[in-house]
């Protein structure tokens, strides 16, 4: 983004802002801060959960999903694109449309979105906007004004690891803007660390066995994402077992995959006889040809 372009953005932010400021707007209460966004709460659907929120995530906030592990990022999407359906079917007045912004770090080994996937989890490809920068200081400016849309339910920032550009103080712009508008400002690290941030939560987020179906014993059920409330303002932490509903489109408890000596692993197959369990006899050699005399030789 060139100067005069940044500029022009600059000055239409400002200009929004005052006209947010003036006291004859109703949208803006004493302190500056949208009275929308104040007390606004997203209510998982688990009453566990959302005992340890006061009620549910903050809309109109900064909040961190964390992956230790690279193979853990599907967890961590998964719960990303959770809450932001969520966010999405809560504030039908601030719009339904989610913005996902990737790191060009985090596509090495972390993927991207299809789809059909997402048609699949229970969201409308159509009401995605993704949005993939050329580094990692285009992907912040991105989130910067994401996160300043008013019309925006949630936005998602894919990040790798714990690069020093994204600071606390870029946590806190962030937030400071996702708060003013109302919108669910996510962070995904992917193989990230545990660092001081501006985020209101931290979630750590991994991989589960999943369940059985529930129209098929025998075939494999959602997936399960094993939830660590690592940090809270509310001053709550906890651990958990969820899996996403992609027809009702909330969070809910799972079961435990203690399985009794009749149960079967979802997994599980009708098991051959031991008389059939064995090793392949060897097989005779073929018949071997050798063209090596014939190679540079006409036919």
């Amino acid at each position: 983004m060139d100067l005069a372009r940044l500029r022009a953005a600059t000055d239409i932010l400002e200009a929004w802002r005052e006209a947010q400021d003036r006291p004859g707007n109703p949208g803006r209460s004493a302190g500056g801060v949208m009275a929308e966004s104040v007390g606004s709460r997203l209510a998982l659907g688990v009453d566990g959960v959302d005992l340890c929120l006061d009620g549910g995530l903050a809309c109109g906030g900064l909040h961190e999903v964390r992956c230790e592990l690279a193979r853990d990022i599907g967890a961590g999407t998964g719960f990303a694109l959770g809450l932001a359906a969520l966010a999405a079917g809560h504030g039908r007045e601030r719009g339904s449309r989610i913005v996902w912004i990737n790191d060009p770090a985090a596509r090495v080994d972390g993927g991207g979105l299809f789809p059909a996937g997402l048609a699949q989890y229970g969201l409308d490809p159509g009401a995605m906007t993704l949005v993939e920068p050329r580094d990692l200081q285009e992907a912040m400016w991105a989130a910067d004004e994401a996160a300043g849309c008013n019309g925006l339910a949630a936005m998602v920032f894919h990040i790798r690891g714990n690069p020093a550009r994204f600071d606390i103080t870029a946590t806190r712009r962030l937030l400071l803007r996702a708060r003013e508008n109302g919108v669910l400002a996510l962070v995904l690290r992917q193989s990230g660390q545990e660092e001081a941030t501006a985020a209101l939560t931290r979630w750590r987020a991994q991989t589960d066995v999943s369940g059985v179906d529930e129209l098929d014993q025998r075939g494999v059920g959602a997936m399960r994402l094993s939830l660590t409330l690592e940090r809270n303002r509310a001053g709550r932490t906890g651990q958990w077992l969820l899996a996403w509903n992609p027809k009702s489109r909330v969070f809910k408890h799972a079961a435990s995959r203690s399985l009794s000596a009749d149960t079967q692993p979802a997994h599980s197959l009708h098991r051959l006889h031991q008389s059939a369990n064995r090793q392949d006899p060897s097989r005779t050699m073929g018949q071997v040809l050798d063209r090596r005399q014939d190679f540079g030789h006409a036919s």
